[in-house]
């Protein structure tokens, strides 16, 4: 699972920890970690690290271990020019960091997909259900088709895929709505 910095609690941990899965998330605030983020950054050629078994505890008591996974940040507003993430996977070895920490990059194209379709939502102040599933699932639908449209003209014009959309989704909705009023 890969939780935001609002998700970092020891409590949280302990609940997904104890449904045998495996958690990633930033740590929110780190001045505990400078002085290992200065260690890293005096190791000439070394620019991450992993500190392994942190014990996490409940009440008091140790529940589980995790690592502690330092990476540049890509922010450059960083403390420290600096990531630090948690996480109670197996045994990270140093030259996994980068593989691991990015597969949590890679999330915000996941949730920023996912706020891109809310602009192919209808607007409904239904509180059925079913209404509301219903337009979910069609926003949805809309938005991998305009999705597909538009890779389909990038690849027809030899543009790169990952570069902005052609077809933006104000003219792809426009063209749907026009074609779905003229058919009637």
């Amino acid at each position: 699972m890969l939780l935001d910095r609002g998700f970092y609690s020891n409590e949280v941990y302990a609940t997904i920890h104890d449904r045998g899965l495996v958690y990633m998330t930033p740590v929110p605030k780190y001045e505990d970690d400078y002085e290992a983020i200065g260690k890293i950054k005096s190791k000439e050629g070394v620019d991450a690290a992993v500190k392994h078994d942190v014990p996490f505890a409940i009440n008091g008591e140790l529940h589980h271990t995790t690592g502690f996974l330092y990476v540049p940040a890509t922010d450059e507003g960083a403390d420290g020019n600096y990531a630090v993430f948690v996480t109670n996977r197996d045994h990270v070895a140093p030259d996994e960091i980068r593989h691991v920490t990015n597969s949590y990059s890679r999330r915000w194209d996941i949730e920023n997909q996912y706020k891109s379709v809310k602009a192919f939502l209808p607007k409904t102040s239904s509180k059925d259900y079913r209404v509301r599933l219903f337009s979910f699932t069609f926003a949805a639908l809309l938005y991998n088709l305009w999705r597909l449209t538009d890779y389909l003209v990038k690849v027809g014009m030899g543009r790169d895929i990952r570069s902005p959309p052609v077809v933006t989704a104000k003219t792809f909705v426009r063209a749907v709505g026009r074609y779905l009023r003229e058919g009637g």
